[in-house]
Formats: C-alpha cells, sequence, structure tokens
C-alpha cells in the first residue's frame, strides 16, 4: 500500500483542495465524512483505489492548475478568511434562496412536492448557519485569534489570557455534521440539482444557486473542520506542554 492510499480523504483535500473534485464526483464526502482511509472510501464506494489514486496523482501533477494554499496559511488569518468570504457568502444568498425557492415550491410543487421539502430543509439550514456564523465569530474565531496569538508571546502575562477551545470546536463539528446531512437530502430530492423538463428560468437559477451554495459551504466546513479547527487544537497542545 502506498502513502497515498494511507492518508484519510480530510488529509489528502487538506494538502490539495483541487483533489475535493476527484471526491465530488464520485460522491465521497470530504468535509463532515473525510476521517477515512481513501482504501475505506474506496470500498463503501464500489470504485478500484487505484483509479482514486490515479485520479488524485494526476490533479496533484498539474502545476498549471491553481488554488489557495489554505493548508500553510496562519489560523488567524485563515478565520479571517472563512468569515469575509464564506460567512458573507452565506449571508448574502440565503435572502435570494428563499426567495427563490419558496416562489419555484408555489409555483411547481403540484407536479415537483419534492419541492416543499427542500424549501422546509433549506430554511432549517440557513437558519442554523446564521445562529452557527455568529458563534464562530463571537466565540470562537476570537479565541483561535487570542491561542494563535498567544502562542507567539512566551511570557507569562501572554500565557495567562489562555482560554481552551476544544469544546466550542466540538459543538461546530456536530452542527457541521447536521447541515451536511441536511444537503445530502436536499441533493438527493433535486437528483443533484437536475432541472426538469418543465422548469421556468426561476427554477433552473434557484436549483443552480443551490448547488452553488452547497458546494461553497462543503469548503467552508472542509477549511473549519480539516484545517483551522487540527491546527487550533495543536496551538492548545502546545500550550499545555
Amino acid at each position: 500500500m502506498n502513502q497515498l492510499e494511507e492518508l484519510t480523504i480530510a488529509e489528502i483535500v487538506a494538502k490539495d483542495f483541487r483533489t475535493s473534485d476527484v471526491f465530488r464526483n464520485h460522491g465521497i464526502d470530504f468535509c463532515c465524512g473525510g476521517k477515512i482511509q481513501l482504501t475505506q472510501a474506496a470500498k463503501q464506494h464500489q470504485i478500484e483505489v487505484s483509479k482514486l489514486v490515479d485520479e488524485i496523482k494526476s490533479i496533484q501533477n498539474n502545476e498549471n492548475a491553481q488554488t489557495h494554499d489554505y493548508y500553510n496559511w496562519q489560523v488567524d488569518f485563515l478565520a479571517d478568511y472563512i468569515e469575509q468570504v464564506h460567512h458573507r457568502y452565506v449571508a448574502k444568498e440565503v435572502p435570494v434562496l428563499r426567495s427563490y425557492l419558496a416562489k419555484i415550491a408555489e409555483v411547481h410543487g403540484k407536479n415537483h412536492p419534492e419541492l416543499k421539502r427542500v424549501e422546509k430543509l433549506f430554511d432549517a439550514s440557513a437558519t442554523a448557519l446564521i445562529s452557527h456564523m455568529q458563534k464562530e465569530e463571537k466565540v470562537l474565531f476570537p479565541l483561535i485569534r487570542k491561542l494563535a496569538a498567544i502562542n507567539m508571546d512566551t511570557t507569562k502575562a501572554g500565557k495567562s489570557a489562555y482560554i481552551p477551545v476544544h469544546n466550542p470546536i466540538v459543538v461546530m463539528i456536530q452542527e457541521h455534521e447536521t447541515e451536511g446531512s441536511r444537503f445530502k437530502e436536499i441533493a438527493s430530492l433535486t437528483q443533484n440539482y437536475a432541472v426538469p423538463a418543465d422548469a421556468c428560468n426561476t427554477y433552473m437559477v434557484a436549483l443552480s444557486k443551490l448547488e452553488a451554495f452547497e458546494k461553497d459551504l462543503h469548503l467552508h466546513i472542509h477549511l473549519e473542520n480539516n484545517i483551522l479547527f487540527p491546527k487550533a487544537a495543536e496551538l492548545e497542545k502546545l500550550f499545555l506542554q
């Protein structure tokens, strides 16, 4: 078994986010469910592990495809990025999508009864995500920034300000899993955002925006679960040594 096969999905994607396309194309969860080894994921999805390895290596060896080097960012910078990019995206898109989904559920609900369920799931997810982001912005992210600063300050005064981040991180991960499950159901109900033959323009736009929202959420959760939170936990360990 080579080294790549022994890595978890989360570890592979954390080092090179471009590889997330491989897992997305095969329906493999890389954010909430990324803690399993590549071999295990291949077995669960009945895919030859050699096929996954080849696809991953093809992307890793493509020097022309650029992506952010999230893994090597400092934790305070990464927290700022998540807040300014992903949190703002959610805040901007939620009211738009709520409006679109309510409209298509009303107009097309008779022929597509699943739309009522999609609308309900998204509304619940949106409400939870807004609360979730507020907790991160007001509690967890300030603690992570403080922890990063403390670990750069070796003085006793700096160390005395330490506040643990483990418990808030556990809560955030649990909430991520809930939203991941909700969007799995949304994707299933919409047949992975397939546009039906009788769809109007609003219906097409709604599905397109909903799919884009899910992709952004996957990256958002990945950055936290697989990079930010583990790095914050390592900083906490360093402090406690």
